[in-house]
């Protein structure tokens, strides 16, 4: 009987697996955190992958924009901008910081303190937060090849010289950060519903990237378009600690920083006996307050785990389901759901941005069981969303081992939403 360690938020759930099931734990073992995180900072931005160094760049009176995450992402901004700062300062520029919120509601108080500490909100430089729907911050400056009008911040096309900051992580959509700090991050909302209308796109999914990946191709031509000056890019380890940095011209830096990514998450699928699993377990994130960003891991356990399978999601959920709630009105996901989905999309009843969010949970809905576990005080959401929740792992497990027999292979995947197979993009 192996006892394994799933993360559950802020805390760590034990569960004992008999032996003859666990045929998987994927808990590799991940580099120290960078000791020198400024001088890394410094040294990636002055020998960037692509393009010119941060200081031929910089000149005194210039307007730096600096391009940050909000509250979706667990990007340590806070411990990132320092020597950025301190190098803006020093080559006798000016920076204000631009958070990139996409179709998302601007960070409170608690949150910009938590993204960017006390210092930083104490120094004086200028904040905004990107409000996609107020239309007089945008300028159109013109169409993408899959024919999305492109309207971005005026900050951003108003700088001397921009950089973004961010993590690489795999998305629901291919793999964050990079250029989709501009798009969605700080274009108006008719563009990014215009962009994320190739969300339905076969390829424009979790792990996939350009050029099959035609959701995402469109954001990297949109980056290009507005003129984003540099990215930097870092890859965390499952205690949140920074163990990559990458910097130089958005797209080239973003694929690089992914081939990073990738070393430290993705496994083969060879692996596992038989190469699928019947059961997969995935814990959560301290940063996955809503199930809407918890329920991601249903997707990426779907690489690993047989047609019929069960997925079982540990997450506290303390925000509660979120835009997931709205996946209630489309269960059970069969064809005509989708349908219905697919025209509630069309006609704005569903907008494309946040449909997307829990679409490819239906879509694993659709050929495999998922269940959660979970605190007692969501079970009645869970049941609205016909969802199947219990508050003990040992619970879950006996039902899915009932549900696939004795000799049922189980597989588990602490940290599963940044969990990828080798070799993706390789077929």
């Amino acid at each position: 009987m192996g006892e394994v360690r799933i993360p559950y938020g802020e805390k760590d759930l034990f569960s004992r697996i008999p032996d003859k099931n666990l045929v998987l734990v994927f808990d590799p073992p991940f580099p120290s955190p960078i000791r020198d995180l400024p001088g890394e900072i410094r040294q990636a931005l002055e020998s960037p992958v692509s393009g010119p160094s941060i200081s031929r760049q910089l000149a005194k009176g210039k307007k730096v924009i600096l391009l940050i995450d909000n509250f979706a992402r667990l990007t340590p901004a806070s411990r990132i901008l320092p020597p950025i700062l301190k190098a803006i300062q020093k080559a006798g520029a000016h920076a204000e910081i631009l958070v990139a919120s996409g179709g998302l509601r601007e960070m409170n108080e608690a949150e910009l303190k938590r993204k960017l500490g006390d210092e930083i909100l104490r120094s004086g430089i200028p904040i905004t937060q990107s409000r996609c729907k107020d239309s007089w911050d945008f300028e159109f400056i013109g169409l993408t090849t899959l024919g999305t009008p492109v309207n971005v911040h005026r900050k951003l096309l108003q700088a001397d010289f921009s950089l973004a900051i961010t993590m690489t992580q795999a998305t629901l959509w291919g793999y964050g950060g990079g250029g989709s700090m501009v798009l969605p991050g700080i274009c108006s909302y008719e563009t990014i519903e215009w962009n994320h209308r190739l969300t339905t796109g076969r390829y424009s999914g979790l792990g996939y990237e350009p050029p099959r990946n035609t959701m995402r191709l469109d954001i990297e031509e949109a980056a290009r378009m507005s003129g984003l000056s540099m990215s930097l890019l870092v890859v965390l380890n499952p205690d949140l600690q920074i163990i990559e940095v990458t910097a130089g011209e958005t797209i080239a830096a973003h694929r690089a920083s992914v081939r990073k990514y990738d070393h430290h998450y993705t496994i083969d699928k060879a692996a596992i006996p038989g190469g699928v699993l019947d059961v997969a377990i995935s814990g959560s994130f301290p940063g996955d307050r809503f199930f809407a960003h918890s329920c991601w891991p249903a997707a990426n356990l779907d690489f690993f785990t047989k047609e019929g399978g069960t997925i079982i999601l540990a997450t506290p959920a303390p925000g509660g389901l979120a835009h997931y709630a709205y996946a209630k009105d489309y269960m059970p996901p069969d064809k005509e759901s989708f349908r219905r989905l697919f025209d509630d999309m069309f006609y704005g009843k569903q907008p494309f941005w946040h449909a997307c969010l829990w679409l490819p949970v239906l879509q694993t809905l659709e050929k495999k069981e998922i269940m959660v576990v979970t605190e007692e005080k969501n079970l009645p959401a869970f049941k609205q969303v016909k969802l199947p929740a219990v508050t003990r792992m040992e619970e879950a497990l006996r039902r899915a081992i009932k549900k696939h027999g004795p000799k049922a292979k189980v597989g588990v995947f602490p940290y599963g939403k940044w969990v990828l197979p080798k070799g993706l993009n390789d077929e």
